[in-house]
């Protein structure tokens, strides 16, 4: 795992979003920058993003810098880690174009088919990243749809990017205070756009707290398997060699669990049968 951090991947679902988040950030920079002076609405929505692009980059340097273990030093020089860690705040935000080159770099080393292979085999874990990049995507240019729209309209409710940003929330969570509500056609159509997307998150969300259930170890196999991916080939034995004595001993726990769930099943009945 440390040898892919240095390289700039940790797993595909999680580097795709971690590269939607940085693109996002980048170009929130570029409107805040070419945005017009008298545009205070669209400039304060732009600002209320800044601070949950820099809350995930610092959280993503974070969870780098733990999973870099024993490298931790080689991972903030030769690794480019303190220019993560500089370019996830705000005044470092040109350094965020490292981030997603070394990020890209990554997914390149770690082979483009590789990666479809790891989102079709973990299709709840890689569908719930890209389901996250997507709220943010949603949040942040629906907000700035609905202020185009609502901010001069006469009769408008929503003229300020907190209170686009905060009926983007309430909108995509499908809660609808109703405190904050389009009056224009566009203002509606985008407001449409965002329930729907709202739904789908929601639905997918849902699949993905399910799946979990249902299969708790699989959290923990994505995690070694894909990390390791690209060493696994170095390190499999030969066919023939320790694999089968591995099959035999695991189909042997297997059964000998089988038997033990139907005794105690057995047993169960008959005590109720006895009872009854």
């Amino acid at each position: 795992m440390a040898k892919m951090i240095l390289r700039g991947s940790i797993k595909p679902g999680y580097d795709v979003f971690i590269v939607i988040v940085t693109m996002l950030s980048i170009i929130n920079w570029v409107l805040l920058m070419i945005s017009v002076p008298g545009e205070s609405n669209v400039t304060g929505l732009l600002i209320f993003m800044e601070p949950i692009f820099t809350a995930i980059l610092l959280a993503d340097f974070a969870y780098r810098l733990k999973l870099a273990k024993g490298q931790r030093w080689q991972y903030m020089n030769r690794g480019g880690g303190w220019l993560d860690l500089i370019g996830s705040l705000p005044y470092g935000r040109l350094l965020r174009l490292f981030r997603l080159y070394r990020v890209l770099q990554g997914f390149r080393e770690f082979g483009w088919r590789n990666t479809i292979r790891w989102f079709v085999a973990h299709r709840a874990n890689g569908t719930l990243f890209l389901v996250l990049g997507l709220l943010i995507i949603v949040l942040e240019f629906g907000g700035l749809a609905v202020l185009w729209f609502e901010a001069n309209a006469p009769g408008s409710n929503i003229r300020t990017g907190g209170e686009a940003l905060w009926w983007g929330v309430v909108t995509v969570t499908t809660v609808g205070y109703g405190d904050y509500y389009p009056v224009t056609p566009g203002g509606e159509v985008v407001a449409t756009i965002m329930i729907f997307a709202g739904v789908a998150i929601i639905a997918i969300f849902t699949a993905w707290v399910a799946s979990t259930f249902l299969n708790p170890s699989s959290g923990s196999t994505s995690a070694s398997g894909s990390s390791d991916a690209s060493s696994a080939s170095a390190s499999e034995p030969a066919p023939g060699e320790a694999r089968g004595g591995e099959h035999h001993d695991d189909a042997h726990a297997i059964i000998h669990d089988l038997r033990e769930r139907l005794d105690r099943l057995e047993a169960a009945i008959a005590r109720r049968t006895d009872s009854g």
